[in-house]
């Protein structure tokens, strides 16, 4: 297997792991990387993910050599796997970090993007090459960049086919921070640690409001709250914030 997982303390680590690649994704490692996703989401034990690369990359994104095999059907059939790797770390109710050192290209660079944060090497190389081999962009690319930053920037990213430091993408908002390449897997870890201990139920709800916000006017997004709260008040976490509220004492939260 080319994608690993290794779980403890509530913290589940995914490694692309085939770093004499770049970890470069094959086909078969986007059904990997879907079924670590969706096996992390269904285990109570796991309250955090952490996604990185072995050795000193992301990823390089796609495997060239399986790109244009097939014909239509072969395009369509690498497209849907594609597909439902980012759709399953979309769905993930449970915070997801990207851990970025190297380079990160294209569709890796996209299943960055739709974790909820980045965590940069200074040095990191993020690209969109899609106008380098004369395709259009895919992985949710055009979504995901235009919603953080501005449209004329994504444009100019994508048009240009540039590298973006992870000092850069910082300055943006594609990443929360840029360190030494060193620091970039122990401060998500750490982060992680911290979201460990976190009201799970309640983190999830919170990223479904913010999956929806963009398509919401503001009464929509009072009427989803509305919805979402009630439900919160019968969870286990929220008797025991409000418990430990009360006798001035940090909670323990269990996730439930």
């Amino acid at each position: 297997m080319s994608i690993t997982t290794q779980t403890e303390n509530g913290v589940a680590l995914i490694t692309i792991d085939r770093p004499a690649r770049k970890n470069a994704l094959l086909l078969s490692m986007r059904g990997e990387l879907e079924a670590a996703f969706r096996a992390a989401q269904d285990d109570d034990a796991v309250r955090c993910v952490v996604i990185t690369g072995a050795g000193t990359d992301f990823s390089a994104g796609a495997d060239i050599s399986e790109m244009g095999g097939g014909g239509t059907p072969g395009s369509l059939m690498r497209m849907r796997m594609m597909h439902r790797m980012v759709r399953a770390v979309a769905a993930t109710h449970k915070p997801v970090i990207a851990a970025v050192r190297g380079v990160c290209i294209g569709m890796s660079w996209a299943l960055a993007l739709t974790c909820d944060l980045v965590i940069a090497a200074e040095d990191a190389r993020f690209q969109f090459a899609f106008r380098h081999i004369a395709l259009a962009m895919d992985g949710g690319a055009a979504y995901l960049l235009s919603r953080h930053v501005g449209l004329m920037r994504a444009k100019e990213i994508v048009y240009s086919g540039r590298f973006v430091s992870g000092t850069e993408a910082a300055s943006l908002g594609l990443a929360l921070e840029a360190l030494p390449a060193d620091d970039v897997l122990p401060r998500a870890m750490a982060l992680a640690a911290g979201f460990a201990t976190a009201p799970t139920i309640a983190i999830g709800m919170a990223k479904r409001q913010f999956d929806a916000a963009n398509a919401q006017t503001l009464d929509q997004a009072l009427d989803f709250e509305a919805n979402i709260q009630p439900l919160m008040v019968t969870t286990e976490d929220f008797r025991e914030g409000a418990r430990a509220f009360g006798e001035k004492r940090k909670p323990d939260f269990k996730g439930s």
